[in-house]
């Protein structure tokens, strides 16, 4: 169940950053279908979710990993295109000190997180007390590691990929820090690679395959998103594993 897991978790993982990365950087006139398209397929996995938690089988697994996905994929468009955001839209300035930094970063993207929290209540209220919880920890991972991310971001990481945000969203990179990582950054990834080891061994010692193969998923998820916060510690050349989307974004930009 491991190894599947581990096809499973990179493939999609893999496959929805770059269709990701190339859907935020089409002309406006293709970004609202894509984002039509994806809030069809996000709501019909929200609509999904009793039907897929109530089933406890190794299908019903992997589909509920890719149906959070699917959801998660939403979220990040509908932030990343600039439709769901917050009321601060301006660069931050040389002259603000750390607190008003802080509060106009997160007034950046205030909105989207209460929609990121009702998006994940609303699947966990669904799921509550069924069989298979795979939809509702894939979000919980991705959302826990995306708020490490944003902390790391703002105060300080070593690399960032400014160019993987479109023009419109630029704006946001004023208020991170890049060229040193900060003490929150090591705290963070060894404190999530520690998460990462229980759920696998949680998995290990699951009676059921289905269960199995749920924690191997959501712990593949959060080696991955470890290895995103490696990749913000130090330049891997990760642009390479997306060179398919970039190529595709050139084309149509």
């Amino acid at each position: 169940m491991i190894w599947l897991a581990l096809g499973v978790a990179v493939l999609l993982w893999w496959l929805m950053t770059g269709l990701a990365l190339m859907s935020v950087h089409q002309p406006r006139a293709l970004k609202q279908p894509i984002f039509l398209l994806s809030t069809i397929l996000a709501t019909a996995a929200v609509w999904g979710v009793e039907a897929n938690a109530a089933s406890h089988t190794t299908l019903a697994t992997i589909s509920g990993f890719a149906m959070g996905l699917v959801i998660w994929a939403w979220l990040e468009l509908s932030y990343l295109m600039g439709y769901i955001t917050g009321p601060v839209k301006r660069p931050a300035t040389e002259s603000m000190s750390l607190p008003a930094r802080f509060y106009n970063a997160l007034g950046t993207t205030i909105y989207h997180e209460f929609l990121v929290v009702a998006a994940v209540g609303i699947v966990c209220v669904l799921g509550a007390g069924l069989p298979n919880p795979t939809i509702q920890n894939t979000l919980a991972v991705l959302w826990l590691m995306r708020w490490s991310t944003k902390l790391n971001l703002f105060f300080g990481v070593r690399h960032f990929n400014s160019e993987w945000l479109p023009d419109n969203m630029r704006y946001i990179t004023s208020y991170l820090r890049s060229g040193k990582n900060s003490w929150f950054m090591l705290f963070s990834t060894a404190l999530a690679a520690y998460c990462t080891y229980l759920l696998f061994s949680y998995g290990q010692v699951a009676v059921e395959p289905a269960t199995a193969l749920s924690l191997f998923l959501i712990a593949w998820l959060a080696v991955l998103a470890v290895l995103e916060h490696c990749f913000l510690m130090v330049p891997m050349g990760e642009t390479a594993l997306w060179r398919w989307a970039e190529v595709n974004t050139r084309k149509s930009g």
